[in-house]
């Protein structure tokens, strides 16, 4: 009788079971043992992908939310990443800016329970939607209904997500329960703000807010950074803006975004920076961006 040797612990074994014959669509693999055979399945397997999920928000309006959430989503896509892009914003606004409609949106998904498959777009290689409109502003009144746990539903609905090697978040300019929702769902947050007086109010807003679900919810967000937008270095005001940021936020202050005439074209178009200008200083920077996030993943 033949002898084989035993593809996990090199042992010499004669072929008398058939367990101990493991075939794939590339190979067939040998194995002395059933603990043998248990431990090539196990090693064969794919591990669990780790997602990372970021929350994109400020309580203000006009700080380039939308913009960071949808760049940096498709700037995480051309990295080579899986993305999910969530408009968690009643307004509806990344489904414009790229646009797309899936058959479900996000109040679906939330209210009536529609698994997140049947609701999401593929919208490029590495980049999926799941989109918003006016509808989730029905799914505030119905969150505010609730007596128990209604923080806890975008997580509870979600947590079978795990093709995806990071999901981004779109939250609404304001202090709502999707925003609380969306935040408990999040383990980090990057909050824009425009390089002006009234960007800095709505920031000390989103922090509070932060700070109460870690405190009263129990579930740790982190501040994954504060990013300056609409930077103006022609302005002074720009300049202060970020001394300021990072007196308070250190290093946790990222590379400014710099004011774009392109940034602001690219969503007539449909298009994210890097499709309708791709060399210019808004693709730059959201690629720089891209490299911050991905760099703080290792850290």
């Amino acid at each position: 009788m033949p002898e084989f040797s035993c593809d996990v612990c090199g042992a010499s074994f004669a072929l008398r079971f058939a367990y101990q014959q493991v075939a794939n669509r590339r190979a067939k693999r040998h194995v002395c043992s059933e603990k043998c055979r248990d431990t090539l399945l196990a090693g064969s397997r794919p591990a669990k992908r780790e997602v990372r999920r970021l929350a994109v928000m400020n309580h203000k309006g006009g700080t380039g939310k939308t913009t960071t959430a949808v760049n940096l989503a498709a700037g995480l896509a051309d990295s080579g990443a899986e993305v999910l892009l969530v408009d968690a914003d009643a307004q509806g606004h990344v489904a414009v800016s790229l646009g797309v409609r899936g058959p479900r949106s996000l109040y679906h998904v939330m209210v009536e329970g529609v698994p997140v498959q049947e609701a999401v777009v593929r919208v490029s290689s590495g980049l999926s939607v799941l989109s918003s409109d006016e509808t989730l502003a029905s799914a505030e009144v119905w969150l505010a209904r609730m007596e128990h746990q209604r923080h806890q539903i975008l997580r509870t609905r979600m947590a079978s997500v795990t093709d995806y090697d990071y999901v981004v978040i779109d939250c609404g300019p304001s202090l709502s329960l999707l925003n609380m929702n969306a935040l408990y769902f999040s383990g980090e947050v990057i909050i824009p703000v425009a390089c002006d007086f009234l960007s800095l109010v709505g920031l000390r807003q989103a922090m509070k807010t932060i700070e109460r679900v870690n405190s009263l919810l129990a579930h740790p967000v982190r501040v994954l950074g504060v990013l300056p937008t609409f930077y103006d270095q022609r302005n002074r005001i720009s300049d202060e803006s970020v001394e300021r940021l990072r007196a308070r936020f250190g290093d946790r202050v990222m590379s400014p975004i710099r004011v774009n005439t392109r940034l602001k074209e690219a969503p007539s178009f449909k298009q994210t920076i890097f499709d309708y200008a791709p060399q210019s200083r808004g693709a730059t920077d959201y690629r720089r961006l891209v490299r911050e996030v991905k760099r703080e993943s290792s850290v």
